[in-house]
């Protein structure tokens, strides 16, 4: 009895965490719905945490600066002499005698002085995940491939505090694009009917004509012997 009471102490407590970490996640989502026209969107926003990984100890590289050819110590952010932004030259510079060293160096070339080891330094932040479903195709601003249109559709969206607003404007813009695509199509079609039509002509034309022609060559030579 003691066993079983244990046990099911363990299976309670592991459903409590359970349960928290499920209210914990819906307290990062939101979910809004909206019918526009003919168009079911769901909108999700999601709360992500992001774990991010940096060099904490950046002293042993340096920074140059493109236009004046001048090299700087870590911690200034523009060149002193024409204040453009600096570049991170990706070798060690020794602190000591200012030799510039291969970046898996572990001592000076010139003087064998030591190196700092560089740690990573973790920073936690935040990103906000936005997935569109319209009519069953689904959207994320996280995507790499993504059009114009939809890319200022997410921004807009974040802009309005996530509001019906954009919305509207974009299924009103897709669904005038959509009909001037079908107005332009139509029109293409009706131009290569014309040029089919015309093509056709001057190949009944020629079809006609060419035996005719040859018929009344081969009678000149006949005629001619």
């Amino acid at each position: 009895m003691k066993k079983r009471k244990k046990i099911r102490f363990k299976i309670g407590i592991a459903k409590n965490k359970n349960k928290e970490k499920n209210e914990e996640k819906n307290k990062n989502i939101r979910i809004y719905s909206y019918k526009i026209g003919n168009k079911n969107i769901k909108l999700t926003v999601e709360k992500r945490e992001v774990v991010k990984k940096s060099d904490l100890v950046d002293s042993v590289f340096y920074y140059n600066c493109a236009f004046c050819n001048k090299d700087f110590d870590p911690g200034i952010q523009t060149c002193t002499v024409c204040g453009r932004a600096l570049t991170r030259i990706n070798l060690k510079k020794c602190q000591l005698c200012g030799a510039k060293n291969n970046p898996a160096k572990q001592n000076c070339w010139v003087c064998n002085g030591p190196f700092p080891e560089l740690e990573e330094k973790i920073e936690k932040g935040s990103e906000v995940v936005l997935t569109l479903d319209i009519n069953n195709h689904f959207y994320r601003n996280t995507d790499k491939v993504l059009d114009l249109g939809m890319r200022k559709l997410f921004d807009d969206l974040v802009s309005t505090n996530f509001s019906r607003e954009p919305l509207e404007a974009w299924v009103k813009l897709y669904e005038n694009e959509v009909e001037f695509r079908k107005e332009f199509a139509k029109e293409e079609c009706r131009n290569l009917a014309k040029e089919s039509r015309r093509k056709s002509i001057v190949y009944m034309f020629f079809a006609i004509l060419l035996p005719i022609f040859i018929l009344a060559m081969l009678s000149l030579i006949f005629w001619a012997k």
